[in-house]
This record gives structure tokens, sequence and C-alpha cells, in this order.
């Protein structure tokens, strides 16, 4: 009965640590991610963009602020979709990652292009 028991409490201390180790791989991971995401993006004018001149899927970098939303309230969760102003163009980004973001944010987004933005990390710019 006491090797069972001790069976036990190993089994549960192990699986432990197992969930532990996995969740910092998790972050690890998301983190060598984003950094490898930041350094392959490209940035473009906007009149790269009007003109044609933005490759299909590539990663792309983009800043600007958040002017509307499908979402029915000014949350923007994963999977809803907003449109990003830049200086001279407005750009449709299709929210791919799980933080929240609002109308009138401003932010830099990193994403594939694809005539839109499937933006898979998304910044929110802190004003100071």
């Amino acid at each position: 009965m006491y090797k069972m028991l001790f069976l036990s409490v190993t089994v549960i201390i192990l699986s432990g640590c197992n969930k532990q180790n996995e969740a910092t791989q998790v972050t690890e991971f998301s983190q060598e991610a984003s950094i490898k995401l930041k350094t392959a993006a490209s940035t473009y004018t906007d009149r790269a963009y009007q003109d044609g001149e933005v490759p299909l899927n590539d990663f792309i970098q983009m800043t600007g602020k958040i002017t509307d939303t499908d979402s029915q309230s000014e949350q923007i969760m994963k999977g809803d979709r907003f449109v990003l102003q830049t200086d001279s163009a407005k750009y449709q980004v299709f929210n791919q990652q799980e933080t929240t973001l609002y109308l009138e944010d401003e932010v830099t987004v990193y994403g594939e292009y694809y005539g839109f933005i499937k933006g898979t990390l998304i910044e929110r710019i802190t004003k100071q």
C-alpha cells in the first residue's frame, strides 16, 4: 500500500513539472516566432500597395490607427476585421491574435499580405 501511494505522488509531481515545462516551451516558441516575424516583415509605402508592387503572401509591417471594425462593440477580438488608417490609405486587417484591441488604438501590424492583411502579431503603440 505504501509503495502504491508513493508512486501516485511521484506521478502527480512529475506531471506537474511537465505542464510547467510545456507552458515555458509555448512561451519561448511564441517569443521566437514573434522575433522571426518582425525580422521577416518588410515595410512598404502606401503608393507601393496602391500600385500593386507588394508581392502577395509577403510578410509586411504597417503602422496606423484602427478606425472601423465589423465587431459589434469597440472591442476587437480574434477573428474580427478592422480598418487600419495610415497616413494616406486604409487597409483591411483580419485580427488573428488573442490580444483584445479597441477602436482608435494606434498599432503596428505584422502579418501576411493577401490584398488584405492577416494580422498575426499586432502591437499597441503606447503614447507617453
